[in-house]
């Protein structure tokens, strides 16, 4: 019965029904995520497979149509025909001491400070993989790469990447935004997903109507048994852990850092690779030691507006900088390129208005510099990153050169500064208001 009234419903939901008289629990969804697990104390379902940790590292994830039937005696598993099938369970890769606070005062600051053990498990035992994923690359006809919020900014520094290391030409694409521009896929073309969670519906959306084009999915996600690893003909892993925060923060860099060493596996370069990710990791380190950035968040917290410039690969990470600004305290903060202040962002800048400055030691530099001071003469308070000092800046924040992965650090500058700025105005930083983890709905 519970099936037929299901055929009836149209939209994303997920059904969980209590029927006392014959004593069962029956679930059943379409879009949004259920989980299913058990131990001898009971029966357990949940929307994300972290939850279920304390109980049981084997997850059933169920699938869209599928009814989950359970009552004292076990459980059973229908299809849409009310045909019964068997439960293939999962086993997730964490344990509960992941899952924790540990001694960390909220989720945010734990994640945060968990990159570099994240990075250095990522370049010491995930070699094979990048290079397998990387061949599937270099013999597909059009990649493409889609994401959503933070994973986007990762798919757009991946453009940049891929141009700059491996000279490969890859399109990003916001994936709500995907599902438009399918026409031009072929079955040689290649779909790269990045999502941390795998359950986010537009980006699920997006690689149902690419499987319609025959084209190839290749899903990078935090998640063992995702929707979106299930339907990926190939798959890496983040291995980045539970993400409890709303905010993306390790699961972000573990991104960049697949991307920046798929980008060098394609030109014969991946221990090259492997050098500056780890001279990114001894950075990141000192940055989460770094007691100046509470100071400035201090300094800055009663402003209403954030900017943020980049160029090249830094340009993308001055967006994801503004988002996790935005995202956690609430002040409105946005990412430019720099090269864009004259044609009409400079207009916004006042006396005193904090503009961040992202300027490594790469081919933007001198030209990055040049907007530093032309912010700097309209009264902009300027903060720079780099890893030379310059007299235009009224805050300086050392990032040594660490080639291409420059970006993973100076990442977590934002990260921490959102974090504290959170902090000085009062926010809870592990739930923002009016944002979810995974994105189940249109």
């Amino acid at each position: 019965i519970l099936n037929d009234v299901f055929k009836m419903l149209t939209g994303l939901n997920a059904i969980i029904v209590f029927l006392p008289r014959f004593n069962i629990i029956a679930a059943v969804k379409n879009g949004s995520p259920l989980v299913f697990t058990k131990n001898k104390q009971g029966f357990f379902i949940a929307s994300d497979a972290s939850a279920l940790v304390p109980y049981s590292k084997k997850v059933f994830f169920i699938k869209d149509g599928q009814t989950l039937v359970i009552n004292p005696q076990g459980e059973d598993l229908y299809n849409l025909n009310n045909k019964k099938i068997k439960l293939k369970f999962t086993l997730l890769q964490y344990d509960q001491e992941d899952i924790g606070l540990k001694n960390y005062p909220n989720y945010m600051i734990k994640e945060i400070s968990e990159q570099p053990k994240i990075l250095t498990n990522l370049v010491n035992h995930e070699k094979n993989n990048i290079i397998k994923v990387a061949k599937i690359i270099k013999k597909a006809y059009g990649t493409y790469l889609i994401g959503c919020g933070s994973s986007y900014y990762a798919c757009l520094s991946g453009t940049y990447l891929f141009s700059k290391i491996a000279k490969r030409h890859i399109n990003a694409s916001i994936c709500s935004e995907f599902s438009y521009l399918i026409d031009f896929l072929k079955k040689e073309s290649l779909i790269l997903t990045l999502s941390q969670s795998g359950e986010t519906i537009d980006i699920i959306s997006s690689v149902r109507k690419a499987k319609t084009k025959q084209a190839q999915i290749l899903s990078v996600t935090n998640v063992l048994g995702s929707t979106l690893y299930r339907m990926a003909d190939y798959k890496l892993l983040l291995n980045a852990g539970p993400e409890k925060c709303v905010l993306a923060t390790k699961s972000f860099t573990a991104q960049i850092a697949i991307l920046t060493l798929l980008a060098y596996s394609l030109n014969g370069g991946y221990d090259h690779g492997v050098k500056e990710i780890k001279r990114a990791i001894k950075e990141i380190k000192k940055i989460i030691g770094n007691q100046n950035l509470k100071k400035l968040a201090k300094k800055i917290s009663h402003k209403r507006h954030i900017y943020i410039l980049g160029r090249g690969t830094s340009y993308p990470i001055a967006l994801e900088s503004a988002l996790k600004i935005k995202e956690v305290s609430y002040i409105h903060a946005e990412g430019f390129a720099g090269g864009e202040l004259k044609h009409g962002v400079i207009a916004l800048i006042e006396k005193g208005t904090p503009v961040i400055i992202y300027n490594p030691s790469d081919e933007t530099y001198a030209d990055t510099l040049s907007s530093a001071y032309e912010v700097k003469a309209r009264g902009a308070y300027v903060i720079g990153i780099s890893d030379q000092p310059n007299q235009v800046y009224n805050e300086f924040i050392r990032v040594d050169n660490c080639g291409e992965a420059t970006i993973i650090a100076n990442t977590v500058i934002a990260q921490l500064l959102g974090y504290y700025l959170a902090l000085e105005k009062g926010y809870d930083p592990d739930k923002p208001r009016n944002l979810a983890k995974s994105v189940t709905v249109k």
